[in-house]
C-alpha cells in the first residue's frame, strides 16, 4: 500500500515538507482545509489553526501533482495516516522550516539540501529578469529594497497578490511590472525561468528554495526560517 501523509500548515510550510515526502518514498498527500483547527497539531500562541483552506489547496494543487512522488492530493477529513507532517512543529527551535520537517521523522538535513521541485516548465522571455515577491508578513529590511532594487526595477517581475504588489509600489515609491500567476505552478515556472529571485519569507521564497535558484531573501529577525547554506542564497 502507498504510504499517506498529512499537513495542516500554510503553503509555504507544506512546500518544505516536500523533502520529507521525497525521501519516505512518497505517496498520498492529504491536506486539511481547516489549517488543523481542533485537531491539538497547531499551537501559534494566539489560535489552534493557520490559513489553510480549499482556495489555498487548489491553488498549490497543480505543482504539487506534478512531482513524481506525490501520487495523489486529498482532503483530508480525519483519516488515518502513516505520516503527521505537522509533527515539525515540536522540532522548529532554531532549525529552518525544511530541516524542522526532517527533524522529525529522524532524517538527514541533506535532504533539503537537494532541490526537491522538479518537472517546471521554462516560460520564454524570463531568463533576464529578477522576479521579485514581498509579502506583508514578515518584512524588516526596507532599506535593502530602498536602494538595490530601484537600481533593476526596469528588469523586475513581481510576482504574488495584487494587494501585495500594490503595498510594493506605495512603500518604494516606483512601478514594478505585475505578472498575475494563477496557480503555484505557474509561480514555480516564472521563478524558475527568471535569473534570480528576490523576496522575503513566503510561498514564492520557498518554491524558489525548493528549486534551488539564485536568491536573496529578507528574512525574519526573530526567526530566520528559510536560511539555507548554500552559495547562491543570500539573506538580509
Amino acid at each position: 500500500m502507498e504510504a499517506t501523509f498529512k499537513h495542516s500548515g500554510d503553503l509555504g510550510d507544506i512546500v518544505y515538507s516536500l523533502p520529507v515526502m521525497k525521501a519516505l518514498g512518497g505517496g498520498v498527500l492529504y491536506l486539511d482545509p481547516n489549517g488543523g483547527k481542533g485537531t491539538g497539531n497547531v499551537n501559534l500562541g494566539y489560535k489552534d489553526y493557520t490559513n489553510l483552506n480549499v482556495k489555498g489547496i487548489e491553488f498549490l494543487r497543480p505543482l504539487l501533482e506534478i512531482q513524481s512522488y506525490i501520487t495523489d492530493i486529498k482532503l483530508w477529513s480525519g483519516e488515518a495516516v502513516d505520516y503527521n507532517l505537522d509533527e515539525f512543529r515540536k522540532h522548529i527551535k532554531f532549525n529552518n522550516l525544511a530541516y524542522s520537517h526532517l527533524c522529525a521523522f529522524k532524517l538527514p538535513n541533506s535532504y533539503a539540501d537537494l532541490r526537491w521541485l522538479y518537472e517546471i516548465k521554462i516560460k520564454e522571455g524570463y531568463e533576464d529578469k529578477f522576479i521579485l515577491s514581498r509579502s506583508p508578513k514578515v518584512q524588516g529590511n526596507h532599506e535593502f529594497w530602498e536602494f538595490n532594487v530601484r537600481q533593476i526595477r526596469e528588469n523586475c517581475v513581481f510576482i504574488g497578490l495584487e494587494k501585495e504588489h500594490e503595498i510594493f509600489e506605495y512603500a518604494l515609491g516606483y512601478s514594478v511590472q505585475f505578472y498575475k500567476v494563477s496557480d503555484a505552478l505557474e509561480m514555480a515556472e516564472i521563478i524558475y525561468s527568471g535569473k534570480q529571485f528576490i523576496g522575503n519569507q513566503s510561498l514564492a521564497q520557498s518554491i524558489a528554495e525548493g528549486l534551488k535558484k539564485p536568491l536573496i531573501c529578507e528574512v525574519n529577525k526573530n526567526y530566520p526560517a528559510v536560511v539555507f547554506n548554500r552559495k547562491e542564497a543570500k539573506y538580509v
